[in-house]
Order: C-alpha cells, then sequence, then structure tokens
C-alpha cells in the first residue's frame, strides 16, 4: 500500500533550510543531491518499504533521512504526514517529536 505523502508547514521550512543551507556554505549541486536524495527516499517510506522506530510520543514514527538529518512523521489512513526534518548534530531527545 502506497501512502500520499503530506508536508506540514514546519517539515516544509526545515527542507528549505536546509537547502538555503547547502546553496550558501557548500554548493548548488550539493542541494539538488540532497534534494533528489529526499524524495527517492520518501517515495520508499511511502511504498512502506522501511520499518520505521516508534518514539516516546504516540504514533510518531523516526527514520534515518540521511547521514546527518532524521525525519520524523505519523501515518493517518492513506497519508504519511511529515512533522519534521532534525539535523543529528543537535540532540534529538530535544525534539519535540521524539
Amino acid at each position: 500500500m502506497a501512502y500520499q505523502i503530506v508536508w506540514t508547514a514546519e517539515a516544509d521550512n526545515d527542507f528549505h533550510s536546509i537547502i538555503n543551507y547547502l546553496k550558501q556554505n557548500w554548493s548548488e549541486h550539493s542541494a539538488e543531491k540532497f534534494i533528489t536524495r529526499t524524495f527517492k527516499k520518501l517515495e520508499r517510506i511511502a511504498q512502506a518499504l522501511y520499518v520505521p522506530r516508534f518514539t516516546s510520543q504516540p504514533n510518531i514514527q523516526m527514520i534515518g533521512l540521511d547521514k546527518k538529518n532524521v525525519l520524523f512523521f505519523i501515518i493517518e489512513e492513506n497519508y504519511l504526514v511529515l512533522l519534521s526534518i532534525y539535523p543529528y548534530k543537535r540532540d534529538i531527545t530535544k525534539s519535540k517529536y521524539y
């Protein structure tokens, strides 16, 4: 079963913040690679090909998005609702979704 992906405003802001950071501190190419990898990973998650970890919050799950970021999400009916993209460099236990 494939889930339809829904971005919350927070997840969208997180995503664009990472892209802007990569463009400013690395390169346009790095930002494009991040975008491509993220959408490929989201498609695989939406196809339910990964086993995520549950957090201490009810129904909130997390999965590594890449080596530097974790994705928090919930599944509601046929929707995969993206809550936040959180960097591993910050203490993940301080995320409101953990």
